[in-house]
């Protein structure tokens, strides 16, 4: 069902546009929110260095693109060289459900800012820190493609058991940290009708000798594909509405505030040239699923995955 495969490069993932998302004037349609809501999912996180265990999850634009001039899905330089340098990784399940009703205060981080974002509820029962769910939001990513964001605090950290107990896992996050999640969200109806079209011009690409024709069809389905879910990327349909399919992996990032890095007018229009900007690190990824499909997708991960896994809980 899954496979892995190859990140984007830095040159494939389009710079964020500014927008609000969710609401009724613009593209992404308030239906598309409500798809996710009174559902809840379930996460299988995995946190560590980004490895072949996440690659899956690095097919999908990295939080890095809201930092003047893009990124690459990078390890958090902060946390260290030694940070998860053992190959260690902390899975633990959580429990999170997206509301429909809004902030009483608008988000001040990236990239929650650009979006409407709403309340976000998490459950950790078998985690041994506390977790606490903030925000969540989509970001217009093309006409049909979205990015699901939400973060959650985590007070106390994440240590390598349930109890808290010292081990040599190296993959910890420190107390206070913001963990960001995201994956990608498309219209279910618009996949249904551009996938049976990328695949036609995948045969007439086969099938065509002319070198001309052939390379107008391999521009027209570059085109195409780069707004549809990439090949052995798994996806899940939203169980309400059904106008919504999610990708199954995505990725876990930390962000921090840093000033004097290159200014870039048009990510940061009204900002000083050395204003404070967020830099973002990769620090894992994660498997969602609807109730009752968790523990398959997790025993994909387990299987494929090669580094050492230090479940929580």
């Amino acid at each position: 069902h899954r496979s892995v495969g190859r990140a984007r490069s830095r040159a494939s993932f389009p710079r964020a546009e500014v927008i609000e998302s969710c609401s009724p004037d613009m593209l992404l349609p308030p239906f598309l929110c409500l798809s996710l809501v009174d559902t809840a999912w379930q996460l299988s996180l995995s946190i560590g260095r980004p490895s072949s265990a996440d690659a899956a999850a690095l097919l999908g634009p990295p939080l890095a693109m809201f930092t003047p001039g893009g990124g690459r899905p990078q390890p958090p330089a902060w946390l260290g060289r030694e940070w998860a340098g053992s190959g260690s990784r902390l899975s633990f399940p959580l429990t999170i459900e997206f509301f429909d009703e809004p902030l009483r205060q608008p988000m001040s981080d990236e990239p929650l800012r650009r979006t409407q974002a709403r309340r976000l509820f998490t459950r950790s029962e078998r985690l041994g820190t506390k977790a606490s769910g903030v925000a969540w939001g989509m970001l217009q990513l093309s006409s049909i493609e979205a990015l699901v964001v939400w973060c959650i605090d985590l007070p106390d950290g994440v240590c390598s058991s349930a109890e808290g107990a010292p081990t040599t896992s190296d993959a910890g996050l420190p107390a206070g940290t913001r963990l960001y999640c995201s994956t990608q969200a498309w219209r279910s109806a618009e996949l249904q009708r551009l996938m049976p079209l990328a695949e036609r011009l995948r045969r007439e690409r086969a099938g065509e000798s002319d070198r001309g024709k052939r390379s107008a069809i391999d521009s027209r389905l570059a085109k195409l594909e780069r707004a549809l879910p990439k090949p052995g990327q798994a996806t899940l349909e939203a169980p309400a509405l059904g106008a919504v399919t999610l990708s199954a992996a995505g990725q876990l990032s930390v962000q921090r505030a840093v000033s004097g890095k290159r200014f870039n007018p048009f990510e940061n229009a009204g900002r000083l040239p050395f204003g404070s900007i967020p830099e973002f690190g990769v620090v894992g990824s994660f498997l969602l699923a609807a109730p009752g499909d968790q523990a398959a997708q997790l025993t994909s991960v387990d299987q494929e995955a090669g580094d050492v896994e230090v479940v929580v809980g």
